[in-house]
Order: structure tokens, then C-alpha cells, then sequence
């Protein structure tokens, strides 16, 4: 009962913030979304048939890696795999508008909060990943496939640079809601040279044993942050991460191997995997937002109860 009440508690603040303090960044996604869906209609329309990509070397046979039918005329080879990645842009409108909002009107209740850098960053890695993707299904090219798993480097590497700074402070018995950008900065170029390493240095064959290691890799520095520090996070995001991560495995299995697959239907499972992947870095980004939260110190809560009292 306790964790149902507690669990409830943070799903009616995530509610209130959303629609009573980020409406206009909700219209601004569906904006976003109709636009790019009128573009990819526009471009395939309009420029069919088309030899754009025809001079760019592409691997042999990937037009029938994927479920969705590919057509090698078009400039968006697969509409449907390309739309899905807006959902990337709806994440990154969400972390950089909390971002700036953390750094116009600090709220330091934990390391996400105290360190704006940490959401701006993750904004930005979103966006990356929403081109890389766009461009990647749009031409099928090789040189876009590396940039679409250079993007899959960058959203791991995330979760494993927050827990390393928190396991540091953790040592040095420093606390996590006070402002740490020194050493944020440091943690970023020091990824950033990881990501440069594998991205450019590493063969791709290396990319799925590499990224589990670092999904290992976070899921242990979770399981010692939560020994160590009990309680501090709420456990309904990360248990929602964890289904809808999940979820997305399970449908880009299901692409690979072309279980239950229609090549011209709307819903693709490599675009559902666009989806649920999404979603599973918003809800871990939640869940380490939700580190030592207390929302009756927060001040758009207290800004919402006078909008609700009048």
C-alpha cells in the first residue's frame, strides 16, 4: 500500500507538470510531428522516382533487413521506420525545457536538478539520435548506419556517465543536490572521447556486445547506488523503464527475424522500437530526476496549488 501510494503520488506530479506547466511544449511536439510527416510525404510524392542515393555505397541485401517494404526509389526509403524517430524530438523538447527551467529557476533537490547540464545534455543526445536515425532510414546507406550506431553509443553512455558521478560523490561523501559543474564538464569530455573511440575507431561488429556491457555496466552502479542509499529514487520509473526497454528489445527481435511481419503496414516493429526505446530513456531520466525529491519544497508545485486555490 505504501509503494501504491507513493508510486501514485509521483504519477499525479508528472501529470500536473506536464499538461498545467508544459502544454506549449506538447503543441510544439504535435507540431513537430505533422510537419515531419508532411515533409517525408512531400519528398516521396513529389520526388518519385528518384536516384539520390543511388551513388552511396549501401551494405548488400540491407533493403530487406527490415520488416517495412523498402522502396530504393524514394528519398525516405522507409516512411515508417523515419517518422517514428520523432519521438526522439519530443523527448529532447521535455529534457532541454526542464534543463533551462533548472537553470532560470534552480530546484536542487538532487544531481539532475543541481547540474542543468545533465538535461540539456541528454536533449541534445536525443536530437542527435533523431538525425542520425531520420538519416540512417531515409538512405540505408552505410556511412548513416554508423552514424545511427554512433547515436545508440551516445544514449548508452548517459546513464553510465549520471551513475559514475553519483558513485564519486558517493565516495568522496559529497552531497548530490549541490551545483557540480567542474566535474559535469570533465564527465562529458571523458565520455565524449569514448563515444569519438568507439564511434570512429571501433569496428561495428563490436556494437551489440559493447552496449550490453554498458547497459551491465549501469544496471550494477543502479544496484549499488540503491544498497547504498536506499529509498532516494522512486522505483515506479525505474520499474517502468525496465518494461518498456523491454518491450523494445522483444520488437527489434521480432524485426530481425520477421515474426508476424506485413512490409506495408503502418505500425512496423522497428518503429514501435523507435518508440518504446524513447520512452524507456524518459522514464529512466524521470527516475533519476525523482532522487531525493520532495515536492513540497518545489516551487512549480507551489506555483500550481495557487492556480488550482484560485
Amino acid at each position: 500500500m505504501k509503494i501504491k501510494r507513493f508510486s501514485l503520488r509521483y504519477l499525479i506530479y508528472t501529470k500536473e507538470i506536464i499538461f498545467q506547466f508544459y502544454k506549449d511544449k506538447l503543441y510544439w511536439s504535435f507540431f513537430a510531428a505533422f510537419v515531419f510527416a508532411l515533409l517525408i510525404y512531400f519528398l516521396n510524392h513529389f520526388f518519385y522516382p528518384t536516384d539520390f542515393w543511388s551513388n552511396y555505397t549501401m551494405s548488400q541485401g540491407i533493403e530487406v533487413w527490415f520488416c517495412e517494404y523498402t522502396d530504393l526509389k524514394k528519398i525516405v526509403r522507409q516512411p515508417i521506420n523515419t517518422f517514428t524517430n520523432i519521438w526522439y524530438v519530443v523527448n529532447a523538447i521535455f529534457f532541454l525545457s526542464k534543463g533551462i527551467s533548472d537553470y532560470k529557476k534552480p530546484n536542487s533537490f538532487n544531481l539532475i536538478t543541481a547540474n542543468p547540464y545533465y538535461s540539456i545534455l541528454l536533449g541534445l543526445t536525443s536530437i542527435y539520435t533523431f538525425l542520425c536515425s531520420t538519416f540512417f532510414h531515409s538512405s540505408l546507406i552505410e556511412f548513416a548506419s554508423k552514424l545511427d550506431f554512433s547515436a545508440v553509443y551516445s544514449i548508452a553512455l548517459f546513464p553510465l556517465m549520471y551513475y559514475s558521478h553519483r558513485i564519486l560523490l558517493l565516495a568522496r561523501n559529497k552531497s548530490t543536490h549541490e551545483k557540480h559543474p567542474n566535474e559535469v564538464k570533465l564527465l562529458i569530455a571523458i565520455f565524449s572521447a569514448i563515444y569519438v573511440v568507439l564511434t570512429f575507431f571501433v569496428p561495428l561488429d563490436y556494437v551489440h556486445p559493447i552496449v550490453f556491457t554498458f547497459i551491465v555496466l549501469t544496471a550494477l552502479g543502479g544496484f549499488y547506488l540503491e544498497k547504498k542509499e536506499p529509498n532516494k529514487s522512486n522505483p515506479f520509473y525505474l520499474l517502468l523503464m525496465v518494461v518498456f526497454i523491454s518491450i523494445a528489445l522483444f520488437l527489434f527481435e521480432m524485426d530481425n527475424t520477421e515474426l508476424i511481419c506485413n512490409p506495408d503496414s503502418f505500425i512496423q516493429p522497428h518503429s514501435l522500437w523507435h518508440i518504446f526505446n524513447s520512452m524507456t530513456v524518459y522514464y529512466i531520466y524521470l527516475y533519476f530526476r525523482s532522487e531525493n525529491y520532495q515536492p513540497h519544497k518545489d516551487e512549480k508545485i507551489k506555483e500550481l496549488r495557487k492556480l488550482i486555490e484560485k
